[in-house]
């Protein structure tokens, strides 16, 4: 699973990065933990504009849910969306062939159970001072009140060798996406399965450090 994650890059930082402009750069808020149940605004990239950087809702509510309050209770279970079964959950089969998203981190926590002590690790990857997490979004209107929320899910996958053992129980991670990999994410016609987009990022790229 994938529920905090790191993004405190200046904007500047980012956009270089990333290649893209801020849609609303006043509203950045760098992150150095954040946690998805706070249910953040984090930068995203999605599909139809690669040039520009949006702030979405972490926790994706689908555009066809009824209510404030369904709403509210469906996004704290879509934080992430298993790789294995987008094809088959309502929340996202819609999704998976038009509304896919880069979310943009510096790196992510996972937590190592060892009996009764959980001990945070933070991951990120080597060389690289930020990278694009794989992710789908949706935009949903409260029938209310008019109020436009635009939100994503974080995809995961089965953990590599080192995640296993940090998230020994679980045992996945969120799909992360090389920086060749990201313009195929965004490519609709790229399946995701058959070209390895969702295969477990290499951990030789990756680093994990002990945290207190």
């Amino acid at each position: 699973m994938c529920y905090t994650v790191k993004i405190d890059l200046t904007r500047e930082e980012l956009e270089r990065r990333f290649g893209a402009k801020f849609t609303k750069p006043e509203e950045y808020k760098p992150w150095a933990k954040i946690n998805a149940f706070a249910l953040p605004a984090l930068p995203v990239i999605c599909i139809e504009n690669p040039g520009e950087i949006k702030l979405y809702l972490w926790g994706l509510i689908p555009y066809w849910t009824k209510d404030a309050g369904k709403a509210d209770d469906i996004r704290k279970k879509t934080f992430n969306a298993r790789s294995e079964s987008l094809g088959e959950k309502a929340s996202y089969r819609h999704l998976i062939g038009k509304k896919r998203c880069l979310v943009l981190v510096n790196g992510f926590y996972e937590w190592q159970t060892l009996e009764k002590a959980k001990i945070p690790f933070y991951i990120g990857l080597k060389n690289e001072s930020a990278f694009a997490l794989a992710g789908l979004y949706d935009q949903w209107v409260d029938p209310s009140t008019g109020e436009i929320l635009n939100t994503f899910t974080i995809i995961t996958t089965r953990a590599n060798p080192m995640l296993e053992i940090i998230h020994n129980l679980k045992k996945r991670m969120p799909v992360i996406l090389s920086e060749e990999d990201q313009e195929k994410w965004l490519d609709v016609r790229t399946d995701p399965v058959s070209s390895g987009l969702f295969e477990p990022f290499p951990e030789n790229r990756m680093f994990s450090e002990q945290l207190e």
